[in-house]
């Protein structure tokens, strides 16, 4: 009696098995259900009426660039024209007072003055000419930007290039703190120092509300032989840069290369 009850205890435990077995096979081959993917929001649409709108909206902020621009540009030459006449009679008196030193008559520290007087003011007015060499490239950026908006973004380690510009868009991460690798690069090359009109934030570019603050301008023509090398270098250093060639089209006006994220708009300093 004892061993008919332990077969049926044994048949009873491969038959739970059994049907365990068949349970876990069933769940395995049932098929797993999909999550459901999120819907994609609908792409925006803008009406013939709004991009009426948005196209003169830049037209409008082109136009006050321009018209600040102008205005600014008009100051700068009223002063660089008193700035000249200053040079000038400082030069006429470093003359008249090197004459007295060789009479005689005149102590070589009051020449030396003088000298010091024609310096500053040489300084003065070519910092003034900088200036307005500025406000020639930033109206070529901003022509650019317009010129880029048609473009695509390029991808990173790519040129796009146009009628009146180059970019470049790299994967190093440009920093002013940058700028002595390509100072040197340049003064090997070509035995002199780079040429920058605008180094960071200038006056000109918190005149007229622009943000470049991590950039440098070399007025350096991109299709000179200076400027080929320079991008050239740029492009193997995998520094972004965006090259212009004018202003306008058929002028020089404004030509240069900018290292650097492009300039962004930015509230004008009063």
């Amino acid at each position: 009696m004892k061993t008919s009850n332990q077969t049926i205890w044994i048949r009873l435990a491969i038959a739970l098995m059994a049907a365990a077995l068949l349970v876990s096979t069933a769940s395995a081959q049932k098929p797993k259900r999909k999550k459901a993917e999120p819907v994609p929001p609908p792409a925006p649409t803008v009406t013939a009426e709004e991009l009426k709108e948005l196209s003169d909206a830049a037209s409008k902020s082109r136009e006050s660039l321009i018209a600040a621009s102008n205005t600014y540009r008009e100051s700068l030459q009223r002063l660089l024209t008193l700035q000249k006449q200053d040079k000038e009679r400082a030069a006429s008196i470093v003359e008249k007072n090197k004459k007295l030193l060789d009479l005689g008559v005149l102590a070589k520290k009051e020449v030396e003055e003088s000298e010091q007087v024609l310096a500053a003011s040489k300084t003065k007015s070519a910092e003034t000419e900088k200036q307005l060499e500025s406000i020639d490239q930033l109206v070529a950026e901003v022509e650019a930007a317009e010129e880029l908006a048609k473009l695509p973004p390029p991808p990173t380690g790519e040129f796009r290039s146009s009628g009146v510009l180059v970019r470049f868009v790299g994967f190093s991460r440009w920093n002013l703190s940058d700028f002595g690798k390509v100072d040197a690069f340049y003064r090997l090359k070509f035995g002199k120092p780079l040429p920058v009109s605008a180094f960071g934030q200038t006056q000109t570019h918190n005149q007229l509300g622009f943000d470049h603050s991590n950039a440098l301008d070399v007025a350096i023509h991109p299709d000179s032989a200076e400027g080929q090398a320079l991008i050239e270098f740029l492009h193997g250093q995998g520094i972004s840069f965006i090259a212009i060639r004018a202003a306008i089209h058929g002028s020089a006006t404004g030509a240069h290369i900018h290292i650097g994220a492009s300039s962004r708009r930015i509230t004008p300093k009063q």
